[in-house]
């Protein structure tokens, strides 16, 4: 009879070694950076209603307001800290995961859904702003 909690630690195992993985095939990233990312895929996919495919723009701008929830008017400044500049940095952090079995991707899903979708440091701070004006 299968032990749950021996399966449970595999599966934690299998995890750190395939983000692991990830880590050493984009290794100008932070792990944090890829910890986010997998964070802010269960964010944007409990958001959208569950689990299903979401777009690089869904995932873009559920990234992005992870990263205003989570860190403020700071979180330009965390994600370049990280080695996140721009949208193209979020899809290569996404398909390293993807390489290595931690997301999944649908045929129609391409790095290029990432590519320039808009400048993430000032759409961070605008929505920054945004939500700052709302607390008012």
């Amino acid at each position: 009879m299968a032990d749950p909690e021996q399966d449970d630690l595999r599966e934690v195992i299998r995890r750190q070694v395939a983000l692991r993985a990830a880590m050493a095939r984009q290794p100008s990233y932070a792990e944090d950076a890829f910890l986010f990312v997998c964070a802010g895929v269960n964010y944007t996919c409990a958001r959208l209603g569950g689990r299903r495919d979401v777009s690089g723009r869904e995932l873009i701008d559920g990234l992005c307001d992870l990263a205003v929830e989570r860190f403020g008017f700071l979180a330009p400044t965390v994600l370049e800290r990280w080695g996140i500049k721009g949208t193209d940095d979020l899809g290569e952090i996404v398909f390293a995961l993807v390489e290595v079995g931690l997301l999944g991707k649908s045929p129609r899903d391409s790095k290029d859904d990432f590519h320039d979708v808009l400048d993430l440091r000032e759409t961070l701070r605008a929505r920054h702003r945004i939500d700052a004006d709302a607390e008012i």
